[in-house]
C-alpha cells in the first residue's frame, strides 16, 4: 500500500512539473528498482535540472497543486546537494509523502539528466525519466549517508555487467568520490581490485 501512495505521489508531481519544461528525473527509492535494487521507500525524489536562482519558478505551480513546502522554501543541503523539501498527501492516502526536490546547479548534474532514461513504471499511466545507473550510483554516493553506500553496493552487484565504468571513474575522479566508489566497491566484491 505505502509503495503505491508513493508511485502515485510522483505521478502527480511529475504531471504538475512537466508543463514547466524542466529537465528532470527521478532518482531515490523508487529509481533504484528499475536498476534491479528493490528497497521500500517513502519519499519520491526528483533532480531537477534548474538552479537555485530559479526556484521562484516552480514554487507557485506545486504550492497551487496542494504539494506544501515541509519547513521553508530555502533549499537544504544534503551531502553535497541542495534539496527542496515539500509533502503531499494523495488523496485517500491519510498520510503525508515527503517530496525531495535535488537541484541540479553543476555541470555533472546537468550530464546526469542529459543521460537519463525514459521509463513506464508499473502504476503510473506516463513514463518518467529515471537516471542512469551509473548516475544513480554516483547521486548515492553523493548523499553519503550509510543507507546511500549500501544502494550503491547493490546497484554496482545487480548491475556489473552493464555499467559504463568508464563514465562512472571519470566522474567519481571528478567530483571526488573515488574513495566512496571504492569502499561500495569493497562492499559489493569483497577481495576485488576496483577497476582502473
Amino acid at each position: 500500500m505505502a509503495a503505491e501512495v508513493v508511485l502515485r505521489a510522483l505521478g502527480y508531481v511529475w504531471s504538475r512539473l512537466e508543463p514547466l519544461k524542466i529537465p528532470m528525473a527521478v532518482s531515490g527509492g523508487l529509481a533504484l528498482a528499475v536498476w534491479q535494487h528493490f528497497r521500500a521507500t517513502r519519499d519520491v525524489d526528483v533532480l531537477l535540472g534548474t538552479p537555485e536562482s530559479h526556484v521562484d519558478r516552480i514554487l507557485p505551480t506545486l504550492v497551487a497543486a496542494g504539494i506544501k513546502p515541509k519547513h521553508t522554501v530555502v533549499p537544504i543541503r544534503l551531502g553535497n546537494l541542495k534539496v527542496l523539501q515539500f509533502q503531499y498527501e494523495p488523496p485517500g492516502a491519510y498520510l503525508d509523502i515527503q517530496i525531495d526536490l535535488l537541484l541540479a546547479d553543476s555541470k555533472y548534474h546537468r550530464t546526469a539528466l542529459a543521460r537519463s532514461v525514459p521509463v513506464q513504471l508499473a502504476g503510473l499511466a506516463d513514463k518518467v525519466s529515471v537516471l542512469s545507473c551509473e548516475d544513480l550510483i554516483i547521486q548515492k554516493l553523493l548523499a553519503a549517508r550509510i543507507i546511500d553506500q549500501a544502494d550503491a553496493a547493490a546497484l554496482l552487484r545487480a548491475n556489473r555487467n552493464t555499467l559504463d565504468m568508464s563514465y562512472l571513474m571519470h566522474w567519481v575522479t571528478e567530483i571526488d568520490l573515488s574513495r566512496d566508489l571504492a569502499t561500495a566497491w569493497k562492499a559489493a566484491f569483497p577481495g576485488e581490485p576496483l577497476p582502473a
